[in-house]
């Protein structure tokens, strides 16, 4: 309990109760001692914990942007076709359509902490065994377990950063993290290729292994509990929680608009970063510069994320920012198959990639409850996984039946064009109830 003067020691009698209760103790100067263990962060910590979760999506990055880089290297030495490359993307990103909405409940059931350490673990066997396997099946099994593990992490990294930047500065504190993502794939696509070409392609995945096992390491230093849910069900007289189908009607239809915005910006630029190092080697480039230029997609994020979170703390128009992110995106891939010279679509690429995700993963706070974030980033992550689940691996049947990325890329294009469509639609939703 929180009431009477002090805890364990820690003056508490200047402070209104409800105040502290609704704050968490967020606003108290010191840290406080409870039990003897748990400290009371300050509200300066939740830079810190930007900090950390900023790391935890670079592992993130580094696990999933690993393959592209060194497909081509992967692809001659186990004699896959192209659909069984994108395949092993695929199967990456498909544990986040089973399991992301239970990851979800289960991060707020059972808190962060638990299920971040238990995800970061399976992530770090996982890309072990990539690196250590020499057939198609135990690589893709390998992909399949990291995904699952990088796939919850996701999850629960974006519901921490939620809780300690709920109500305030939201779209900055997205916007920062989401650069993390673009500083993950612009280094993977940049040196991996070189890498994987001169020392073998096992030697950038056991890189990433190691990665992954800082992220724990941090994890386990830094991580800090803002609130994990647990606290308020208590207060609700410790009721039963919602079975899964009816947590998820009572979730709303915004969040899944979001999350379908999600799904198809996923399967345009990841099938994209797939097959893009691939397809400028067939026009010539090196493995190392065809890397560089598929780099120049993370490029707008990097330097214009934080600036769009910053513009939706100011002003807002989340499905503006996200439907013109979707329309432009889909000319710029449409342009690449007929270009002389990539670095002009290859920018407004990445001027348009800029502009979704900080959109998108400020959302759930602004229309669900703190005890159903978890819930929400899972519905988004589930959609992201059907989106990477299918289109590379359709955008890979397509290149094999025929014979160029000209219909590949075309399709891609459909792809972004449906993030616009379907932000429009959650605009005119978003309308209708104000």
């Amino acid at each position: 309990m929180l009431s009477g003067k002090s805890v364990n020691g820690c003056d508490l009698s200047s402070y209104d109760g409800a105040y502290i209760k609704r704050k968490q103790l967020e606003n108290i100067s010191s840290v406080c001692s409870i039990g003897g263990s748990q400290k009371i962060p300050t509200k300066e910590y939740r830079w810190v914990i930007l900090i950390l979760t900023y790391i935890c999506m670079l592992g993130f990055a580094f696990v999933f942007q690993s393959l592209p880089p060194i497909l081509t290297l992967v692809v001659e030495e186990l004699k896959l076709s192209h659909a069984q490359a994108g395949l092993l993307m695929s199967l990456f990103a498909l544990p986040a359509i089973f399991l992301s909405i239970p990851g979800g409940l289960l991060s707020d059931y059972y808190g962060i902490r638990k299920i971040g350490i238990i995800s970061l673990v399976i992530m770090i066997v996982g890309t072990l065994l990539v690196a250590l396997s020499d057939v198609f099946l135990n690589i893709g099994l390998g992909r399949l377990l990291s995904g699952v593990g990088a796939v919850t992490l996701s999850i629960v990294a974006s519901q921490l950063l939620s809780q300690w930047f709920v109500g305030r500065e939201i779209g900055t504190a997205m916007g920062i993290h989401n650069t993390a993502m673009p500083v993950g794939t612009i280094i993977c696509l940049s040196t991996f290729g070189m890498l994987g070409e001169n020392l073998g392609w096992r030697v950038p995945i056991f890189i990433t292994t190691i990665i992954s096992t800082m992220c724990l390491i941090v994890f386990l230093l830094l991580y800090r509990s803002a609130s994990d849910g647990r606290s308020e069900r208590k207060e609700n007289g410790g009721k039963k929680g919602r079975g899964i189908f009816s947590s998820l009607w009572m979730t709303g239809s915004s969040i899944w608009l979001v999350g379908f915005s999600w799904m198809w910006f996923n399967a345009a630029v990841i099938s994209f970063t797939t097959f893009a190092p691939d397809f400028f080697v067939s026009k010539g480039y090196g493995i190392g510069l065809a890397g560089f230029l598929t780099s120049l997609l993370m490029w707008g994020s990097l330097c214009l994320s934080p600036v769009v979170g910053r513009l939706i703390d100011w002003i807002g128009g989340r499905e503006l920012l996200i439907g013109i992110g979707g329309a432009t995106l889909s000319v710029a891939i449409y342009m690449v198959p007929s270009s002389t010279n990539f670095i002009l679509p290859m920018i407004i690429m990445a001027i348009a990639v800029a502009l979704v995700p900080a959109p998108i993963f400020s959302f759930p706070s602004k229309i669900l409850k703190p005890t159903s974030l978890g819930l929400g980033f899972g519905i988004i992550s589930t959609c992201m996984g059907i989106g990477v689940s299918f289109g590379p691996s359709l955008a890979g049947l397509v290149r094999d039946r025929t014979g160029s990325y000209q219909m590949s890329f075309i399709l891609l294009s459909v792809f972004a064009i449906l993030v616009t469509l379907t932000a429009a639609i959650l605009r005119l939703k978003s309308s209708r109830i104000s």
